[in-house]
């Protein structure tokens, strides 16, 4: 059976070294170890605004309640 890793998180604005606007994901507690030495961002298509991204963070901050790691 793999071993499965659950923790919290939540989403947060940054911009991309171009000035593009992304989405960041924060551990809260470092409780995946495997995600504890990395940071995990998305990137928005072009043509995304900072408002339609902030949107979306809230949206997902809403809905979002943890992420789950399952190594292979």
């Amino acid at each position: 059976m793999p071993n499965v890793e659950r923790g919290s998180c939540r989403f947060s604005l940054r911009k991309t070294s171009e000035g593009k606007p992304a989405i960041e994901m924060e551990l809260f507690h470092n409780t995946v170890p495997h995600l504890a030495a990395v940071s995990l961002s998305f990137e928005v298509l072009s043509g995304i605004t900072i408002e339609q991204t902030r949107n979306l963070i809230e949206k997902m901050n809403d809905q979002i309640v943890g992420v789950v790691v399952t190594a292979k």
